[in-house]
């Protein structure tokens, strides 16, 4: 809802900022995801709608991500009837690539052009149209180079020549974006950046980095990845530039969200992250080619048997049992309590709406969590965290490393900046207005600046939005 915020802002006329009428601070990271739905509000979606028209695209984008898949699977096993049906029907039921996807993140978009580059690197197309759609992806978001340049390296390795115009697409198109920000925002990175990675030591990230991913993540991969090596080690014939590839890309979506810390919502959607998703399949087709080849050599060597003379594709019960395995958890946490974040989110934006029907347009509101409610209230708004208020960014960190929730400096934010309203609470915030007499903490839940003349206070007070 971050990103969503600054494309209703330009989409308005307004530029990409933060607040209008402020200087642009780049609060997100994905850039072309941003742009994306800046053209979906110029359409005259409610509010209350926009959100779904940004699911009906991911939706679209996870269905042709699966055909991808199934191609990418029956281009490098072409005489396997179980390896495209193994990887599509995995990666279809995978349950963060679902996830994130309908929740409105880019993960999906860049899943699918990472992917399409790949089944158009191993058809030997025209790599014009590779290049293009790893333009794309680093433009949706920038630390897509990581899969880009695996890409482009596996082109080199092909024919030297071919990864010439690849390779100037990728770094042309860091080379814009960077130059961009530099003009656009004053800042060569985004302010997420040096809130999520500056303040802490690298060996505070790599250890929380660590961590979630043996703790979140490795049930998702580990037997994948496992079995996917043997494959490798035990067939000579499968140590080919494209397992490396697609091994190489999943490794390196994992030692990225390692150096980064990981992600904010692990042990919310008990899974692997945004991160690691964008590599799952690329190991879901690795793994489906290497159990393809097992299963050809078990029907091959025992051609009498009740397998190799049955008319039913082993792929599908062998799909729903690796799903099971890796994604079994938190669809059942699904079926029995919905969404994670659901229930956060919708409280959220009940108190948005709350807060707009009862303060005037010109009222100033802080929040810690910068989505749904800026988003809804229509309200200029302090960030309290520092995702999008660079001086808090690049202050100091607080406690253990936990990205994007360890900076603040309320004695700027509140004292200084004075907002009219105080939306949600934190845990360090009570504290700080426990002695604080320009504030009043109402029945709500909800800090008033005591002077404003911008609140109606008796509603505002009300926990009947709830």
């Amino acid at each position: 809802m971050i990103s969503m915020r600054y494309a209703r802002n330009l989409a308005q006329g307004h530029g990409l900022v933060w607040n209008i009428g402020q200087p642009p601070v780049e609060g997100f990271t994905n850039l072309g995801w941003t742009l994306y739905m800046a053209f979906l509000h110029l359409f005259p979606f409610a509010a209350s709608k926009i959100s779904l028209a940004v699911m009906l695209t991911s939706l679209v984008i996870l269905l042709a991500n699966i055909y991808v898949v199934h191609q990418i699977a029956q281009k490098l096993f072409p005489d396997s009837n179980h390896a495209p049906m193994l990887a599509a029907f995995i990666t279809a039921f995978y349950f963060p690539l679902v996830f994130w996807s309908l929740r409105g993140m880019e993960v999906g978009l860049l899943t699918l052009l990472i992917d399409l580059a790949i089944l158009l690197a191993i058809s030997d197309h025209k790599n014009f149209f590779i290049s293009v759609l790893l333009a794309l992806a680093i433009i949706v978001r920038i630390d897509a180079a990581i899969a880009a340049v695996l890409i482009a390296a596996y082109l080199f390795a092909k024919d030297k020549r071919s990864a010439a115009l690849p390779v100037i697409a990728i770094f042309g198109t860091i080379f814009i974006i960077f130059y961009f920000q530099k003009t656009y925002f004053g800042e060569l990175l985004p302010i997420t950046y040096y809130q999520k990675v500056t303040g802490f030591s690298i060996f505070d990230r790599l250890r929380r980095g660590l961590l979630v991913l043996i703790e979140f993540a490795a049930r998702d991969f580990l037997a994948l990845l496992l079995f996917s090596l043997a494959g490798i080690f035990f067939y000579r014939s499968q140590r080919s530039r494209e397992a490396l590839l697609l091994l190489g890309i999943f490794l390196a979506q994992c030692a990225y969200s390692i150096y980064v810390g990981g992600d904010y919502a692990e042990p919310e959607t008990n899974a692997a992250n945004r991160f690691i998703t964008q590599g799952m399949p690329a190991l879901i087709i690795l793994f489906s080619w290497m159990t393809s080849r097992i299963l050809t050599d078990l029907k091959t060597a025992r051609p009498q048997t009740a397998f190799a003379t049955s008319k039913a594709n082993p792929a599908i019960p062998l799909a729903l049992m690796i799903l099971l395995l890796i994604s079994g958890e938190p669809w059942f946490g699904y079926s029995i309590d919905n969404a994670p974040l659901l229930k956060a989110d919708i409280r959220r934006v009940k108190l948005a709406l709350h807060i707009a029907k009862n303060t005037a347009p010109e009222a100033v509101i802080a929040v810690h969590a910068a989505g749904q409610i800026p988003y809804y209230s229509e309200r200029t708004t302090i960030d309290l965290l520092g995702l999008n208020d660079p001086i808090v960014a690049k202050s100091a960190g607080h406690g253990e490393f936990y990205p994007g929730h360890n900076k603040w400096i309320y004695e700027y934010s509140i004292s200084q900046l004075r907002p009219d309203v105080i939306a949600d609470n934190f845990a360090p915030l009570a504290a700080f207005m426990r002695n604080n007499a320009e504030y009043e903490l109402l029945n709500s839940d909800i800090y008033i600046r005591l002077d404003s003349q911008l609140i109606n206070v008796t509603d505002m007070s009300s926990k009947d939005y709830r």
